[in-house]
This record gives structure tokens, sequence and C-alpha cells, in this order.
């Protein structure tokens, strides 16, 4: 059966500057000066990840944490890093599956067991494992050696310079897996809200490192934990098996009666439990289990449906970025986010990057809706150097792997494909209308690959470039970030709210059955600051409530993200901002409220302080 073994804790750390990072020979016990050649392709096989290498020299780093986080002399460092640790590997586990498992790493990490490469992933905010059963020495002690890199490319996605803090190396949880050799891949739990009931499919993917495939069959219980132990459902199917021989597939459908939907309101969950069991003996091999809401969300016209009723979206874009944790994974932080959302109304979550399992676990308990964003930001764009054709490819695997990690949350309502994509060339010059053609392109490639992977879910693209955006064409509606105009004083605003009623309206007639989505709208401010100009408290709330009401009073308006809900780091050589601390927030960095934070809540609540 299903177990892991956590490698949470202390690691040997080395921050290998590039002096070291490209050629290792003189890293290798056998090393002869005299001979020494520079090939760094062949040096990087050697060296740091064998297993009788010296590490005692090393820095001790906790892991889950970013080097930046770990190490104040690091605070900034874009860079290779190494880890390295010794684990022993129970005798028991001879003869199984086992996986390296890491729930986000950034940005490129290299795996090497024992002196022997595993694997490699690219891609810094979404799960990831690599099988290395066939590396393990089995009831000894065994050197796990990682290699991250958190060097801003423009073929990568997020490409040269973005808008939060390049945080780098094994910043969230990792862990060896043990599964048997026929294990349970793949769960896709999909609810359709009927007049009097719920259906439900259950589609499980089997896959198998054994020479035949076993014959297997899938045990489905469906619960609810706040009735009684008599399962809402349960069956058995058979897992049937195509070419090439270690896929194999199992399906359920069925509905619950009177079934007890989910929503921000009332976030009430059931528990579905899988066991993968030999056909023949009844055997229990592996076991998945998964809190599931009954919900559907739907676009139907200018509208978007939870469970046949119009939903208005009240949200805030956010980060995972606290005060000593950074972007680790902080219980007790994220919870507190979540009840100050709460207090000032809101009901949903926005940011630029996939978070921690655990936000999309805690906002389905607790009903906080979230719009999960590949983070493929500003694509396109020369100045921030992401105008790189090779970016895309790197999105499309991080696409498939977001969608495979989050889709059965009941608080994720809907994908975005990138954010602010420059998909509209800014002048007649061949080379920008060529890069722009590949950006609107790329996008269209990405929504629809996101309709393939999920096609239950509303997908957009979030658009700076608006009205005109070639890529509303195809997504379930316009998201676009609404920055309007330059208004230093409140006795401006109206003006510029003049201004967003003159593009909703262009934009509704593009595509008047389409719902419309704000992604972004808000105003930098410093905390302290009391002015009714930029960038003072009383100006930045009186713009977020005017861009509001104003929003509202538009046809198809279906709600937004104000940017953002707390003040958070990001690197200062990013072109657009004014200082390491980007003070948009409705918070300041440390949770504390500013006076947008009270305009918001009551705006949203209709309650004061």
């Amino acid at each position: 059966m299903r177990k892991e073994l956590s490698l949470n804790g202390r690691w040997k750390f080395y921050p290998a500057f590039d002096e070291v990072s490209g050629d290792q020979k003189w890293m290798d016990p056998d090393f002869d000066p005299a001979n020494f050649e520079i090939t760094p392709k062949e040096g990087m096989a050697i060296g740091w990840i064998k297993e009788e290498f010296d590490d005692s020299g090393w820095l001790d780093s906790p892991v889950p944490s970013s080097w930046n986080a770990a190490f104040e002399d690091l605070w900034s460092y874009e860079g290779h890093g190494w880890y390295r640790r010794k684990v022993l590997i129970p005798t028991e586990w001879e003869g199984k599956r086992v996986e390296f498992f890491s729930e986000g790493a950034n940005y490129r990490t290299a795996l090497y067991i024992n002196g022997s490469f595993a694997g490699e992933h690219f891609g810094g905010y979404t799960p990831f494992g690599f099988p290395v059963h066939r590396l393990l020495k089995f009831g000894q002690v065994n050197t796990i050696a990682i290699e991250c890199d958190n060097v801003p490319k423009s073929n990568r996605c997020p490409g040269g310079q973005f808008d939060w803090w390049n945080e780098g190396g094994l910043y969230r949880d990792v862990c060896l897996r043990l599964t048997d050799p026929t294990y349970i891949d793949d769960v896709t739990v999909v609810t359709r809200v009927a007049p009097d009931d719920v259906e439900m499919t259950v589609d499980v993917e089997v896959r198998s490192n054994e020479p035949i495939f076993p014959q297997r069959s899938v045990a489905l219980r469906l619960r609810d934990p706040a009735g009684d132990s008599v399962p809402v459902a349960a069956g058995v199917s058979r897992v049937v098996y195509d070419a090439p021989l270690e896929e194999g597939r199992a399906r359920f459908r069925f509905s619950v009666p009177s079934a007890r939907l989910w929503s921000p309101e009332t976030p009430h969950l059931y528990q579905l439990d899988l066991t993968l069991v030999d056909t023949e003996s009844g055997e229990p091999r592996d076991w998945w289990s998964h809190r599931i809401g009954l919900r559907e969300f739907r676009v139907d016209g200018p509208r978007l449906l939870l469970n046949g009723k119009p939903l208005l979206v009240k949200g805030v874009n956010t980060y995972e970025d606290y005060p000593v944790a950074h972007h680790s994974h902080n219980e007790a932080a994220l919870g507190r986010d979540l009840d100050l959302l709460k207090w000032i109304g809101g009901n949903a979550f926005r940011s630029h990057v996939p978070a921690h399992r655990r936000r999309y676990e805690l906002s389905d308990e607790r009903g906080v809706l979230q719009l999960v964003e590949l983070p493929f930001y500003q694509w396109g764009r020369p100045l921030v150097q992401t105008d790189n054709p090779d970016a895309l490819a790197d999105a499309k695997g991080q696409l498939r792997e977001l969608i495979k990690a989050r889709k059965n949350h009941a608080s994720v309502f809907m994908w975005s494909v990138s954010n602010e994509c420059l998909v509209v060339p800014r002048s007649n010059d061949p080379q920008a209308v060529s890069l722009a053609r590949m950006t609107a392109d790329g996008n269209i490639e990405l929504v629809k690959l996101a309709h393939e992977l999920d096609p239950t879910r509303p997908v957009v693209e979030v658009s700076n470039c608006w009205p005109g955006d070639p890529v509303h064409e195809h997504t379930d509606l316009p998201c676009v970030n609404v920055y309007v105009g330059s208004a230093p004083h409140v006795s401006v605003l109206p003006v510029v709210a003049e201004r967003i009623r003159e593009k909703f309206e262009a934009l509704r007639k593009d595509h008047p059955d389409k719902p419309i989505l704000a992604g972004e709208w808000g105003s930098w401010c410093v905390r302290g600051v009391r002015t009714d100009y930029f960038p003072g408290e009383v100006f930045q709330a009186e713009k977020i409530r005017l861009f509001w009401e104003t929003m509202r009073e538009q046809d198809n308006f279906i709600g937004g993200f104000i940017w953002c809900f707390a003040d958070y780091d990001v690197h200062r050589r990013f072109l657009w901002v004014y200082e390491y601390r980007c003070a948009y927030g409705l918070f300041d960095y440390h949770r504390r409220p500013k006076e947008a934070a009270y305009a918001v809540r009551k705006m949203w609540t209709g309650e004061g302080n």
C-alpha cells in the first residue's frame, strides 16, 4: 500500500556560483591537475553528486525553504544551488515502485541518486516526481543530490523579468513515495448538478511497471463526513487496459440524490476513497483519497453560474509571500490570509503562480474560490526579456502538470493560461506585428490545451490588450486588467471612471454574449501616508471603491480581483516597480490593514471597521 517518507529537514547546501557550477572535475577524488581540461558537459556528471563526496564544509539548509529565505547573504541570489542528503531506505521497499516527489522547486531541478542521474524538471510552481527505485540500494544508506537553478531566462515560463521575488531551491515539501508496481496514477472527478441530484463521473488511470499487466479492480466509496457511516455511493469497476500495456482505466458513473452542494457560503465536502485491489484475491494494492465538492461552474451567455445560480466574484490577487517563510508554505499564515479575505467580504483569490497544495485544500474547506493561473507572465515583451518563442513549450508542460494536480479541488473555478501577454502590437513595425501574432497564437494554443485537459471549467487569459484582444475569441470570457489612465488625485478619478465605461462598452460590443471579469485594478500605497493623492491610503481606497462601483454598473460584469491582498517583495530589476516591496496591498507585508482594507470591507459587506 502507499506510503511516504518525508525528506523535509536538514540538507547540506552549497551556492554554486558561476566559477564552480560549470566544470566540476576538480571535485573528483582522482582529479589530476596536470591533465585538467575545461569540458563542462562532461564535468557535470562527476564531483559533488558522488556518494563519497565530502560535503562537511557546506551550509546546513532547512527544507522546505528557498536559499533566499534560509541565508541572509543569499537574499537576492539567482543562480545554481546544490543539495545533498543521506537517507536509509527500508529493506521491505525492494520490489516496489519508489518515486522522488516534490511539491515545487524553483526552477530547473536535476536529481541524482547514488551518483546516477534520475531526472530533470523545468518549472517552479507545479508538483513533479521521478521514479527512482532502480537506482536505490535497499536496506542501505543512499545519497540524494539535487541541483536547482533559478536563473531567469527568456525561454522559460516565466521569462527574464516578472513581478514577484524569484526564490530558488527546494522551497516546497519533498518526499519519497512508495507504491505497488501497479498503482493509481491519476483520477478525474466530474460533477454535474441536475435539478434533483448530482451526476458524478470518476475516471481512474492505472499504470504498471510489471512485465504483464496484473488483473486489478477499483473499489469506490463516497461518503458524507457530516452524515452517518453508510456510504452515499459505492461500487467496483474492473481495470481495462489498452496498448501500451502499462496503462489501464476504470470508470464510475452514478448519481447522488439529495446532495449537499458546495459553494462559498456552504462549502460542504464529501470524502472520495478509491482502493486498487487484486481482482482474484481481493487484496488491496493501492489507494487514493480526496475531499470532493459537489458543484458545477458554467458560463451561460453573459453570466457565470455556480450550481445554476449567478456568481459574483469578489476577489483579491495574492502571493504566497510571508515574513520569515517567504514563498514556503506557512499553515498559520495561510489560515490568517483566508480569514482576512473573509473579513473584508471577499470570496476568491487569484495569483500569478500556482500555490502550495494546502492553499487549495483549505480553500475547499472554507469556501474560497481559486482562479489558478499558469506563470506565463508578459510573454512577447522584449523590454522584460520574455519574447522567446521556446517559452511556449515550457508553458504547455507546466499547464499539463498544473491541471492534473489541482483539477479535483472544489474551490478551483477557472484556469488562466497567462497574464498581460503582448498579443496586440504597439506599432506597425513588422517585427512587432510578427511578435504579437506569435504571442496571440501561443495563447490560443494554451487555451485550447486547457479546454482539452479540463472541459468542465472556464478558461481565460488575463489581458491588458483590450478591447481588441484576439485571444478573447477563444476564451470562455474576457478577463481584463483595468489599469486605465493616470489619476494622481481623487478629484481626477471620475474622469478615469468614464474611460472605464467606454472601454467596457467597446468590449461588450466585441463579445456581447460573454461575461466580463476584471483580473486586476488597484493602486500603489505606502501604509501611513494619509493623503488623497498618490501614493496615499485615502487615494488608494477611493480608487478601488470607485472602480468597483463603476464596473458593477456595467452589463455582463461578473466581478473581479483587486490588486492586491498584501504587499510583497519583488526584484528591483523588474522594470515596472518603484521599490523592492510592491505596495499595492490592502494590507502591508505583515498583514496590517491600510485604509483600503476597511473601504473594501464596507463595500463588500456593508459593515464598518
